[in-house]
């Protein structure tokens, strides 16, 4: 399979026309007639993705977060950011972002979170339009819980640390969630009559304008690796008649960590 060929392949089930406009997805570094045989999935451009895959003898590497984003100033070792770009380009090693439009594909990362927090019948928290299934964010319903139940629930998916606001005894039957930065879905979650929302990288401030919305803020990198991961066997189906290799990156890409590891 040639690039051009996984490209397509990607876009036959997250398309790139659905990305949203200030979105950079599709081929980042490489030609469009070089051969893909063995790919590397991660949520980031790393160094240590990048050496594991010249390791692995890789030659694409399909990353949700654009390493050019929104754009760079020069392609030199000046900044750790351009320098890893150049240092793929020099590697022959490709980079194919799949970021906005895998999330709001059906079937995509909003939908694998919401698989893997139990929530059923979920549609887009935000759709393209009122019967589309392609849209960020998802709602749907869980069984029925107390919130302090939920968020040990919501814990366990993550595998990490995660903040809460809300009454613990509240009743959960209805759940909105958002991978990634979905603070500025507060409203539509709450609109939507959600009885609490998850997402990432919630301020303090989201807990008062949420009003009697709960919230669990989850690491964004833990909730994004976990969802990547549950995509991928989708790809690999995809490609492999084509004799592509997929794998996931072993080494996590999230540059925070926790000191001393937090508990609920």
């Amino acid at each position: 399979m040639d690039m051009t060929g996984f490209l397509e392949a990607i876009d036959s089930f997250a398309p790139w026309a659905i990305a949203e406009d200030w979105d950079n997805v599709g081929l980042i570094i490489g030609r469009r007639a070089q051969p893909v045989r063995r790919v590397i999935v991660a949520l980031d451009l790393r160094r240590s993705v990048l050496e594991e895959a010249q390791a692995s003898g890789a030659d694409t590497i399909l990353v949700h977060h654009p390493p050019i984003f929104p754009s760079l100033g020069d392609l030199t070792d000046r900044r750790r950011s351009s320098e890893l770009v150049l240092a793929a380009a020099e590697s022959r090693i490709a980079v194919v972002a799949a970021h906005t439009n895998l999330d709001s594909a059906p079937g995509g990362l909003n939908d694998r979170m919401a698989v893997l927090l139990g929530i059923t019948g979920a549609v887009p928290l935000l759709p393209a339009s009122e019967t589309s299934r392609i849209g960020l964010g998802r709602i749907g319903d869980v069984a029925p819980q107390r919130l302090a139940e939920f968020v040990l629930q919501v814990r366990s998916v993550v595998g990490g640390a995660v903040t809460w606001a809300g009454d613990p005894e509240e009743p959960v039957l209805r759940v909105a969630c958002c991978t990634g930065s979905g603070g500025g879905f507060v409203d539509e979650a709450r609109d939507q009559r959600a009885d609490v929302f998850v997402t990432s990288d919630l301020k303090y401030h989201d807990a008062d304008r949420a009003d009697a919305l709960a919230l669990i803020s989850v690491p964004h990198g833990q909730i994004e690796a976990v969802a990547l991961a549950a995509w991928c066997p989708t790809l690999a189906d995809a490609v492999a008649p084509e004799g592509v290799r997929i794998s996931v990156a072993v080494r996590p890409t999230d540059p925070w960590e926790l000191v001393p590891p937090a508990t609920l």
